[in-house]
């Protein structure tokens, strides 16, 4: 049996130019490699997978929420990922966050 695994909140990918992560330190990765190391990242209006050879990921903070399945699911999860923030909620109270990280409202879409 394979080992499963909690998935963190999911960051958000954006152009590099994207006005929304100005000023902000972000390594810029080819889109195949945001992919593998962020399954679960949420594409910003922005970025398109298809147009885009690179992109950043930018961390974000969402509002306190309880965990409501989804169904996106990837067969390492624990669980099914939340419909508000992506995660698997099992490492959401344990995710430390670079300082000043964008507050998200889980209501809301990017």
């Amino acid at each position: 049996m394979s080992q499963t695994r909690d998935y963190p909140p999911a960051v958000i990918v954006h152009r590099p130019d994207c006005l929304d992560v100005r000023g902000q330190s972000l390594t810029q990765l080819p889109t195949a490699e945001l992919a593998r190391l962020h399954p679960n990242g949420r594409r910003h209006d922005c970025f398109q997978f298809h147009q885009n050879s690179v992109g950043v990921a930018e961390e974000v903070r969402y509002l306190p929420h309880g965990y409501e399945p989804s169904e996106q699911t990837y067969p390492d999860a624990v669980r099914a990922c939340c419909r508000h923030c992506g995660s698997t909620h099992g490492t959401l109270d344990a995710l430390i966050l670079p300082p000043g990280a964008r507050v998200v409202d889980p209501a809301q879409r990017e």
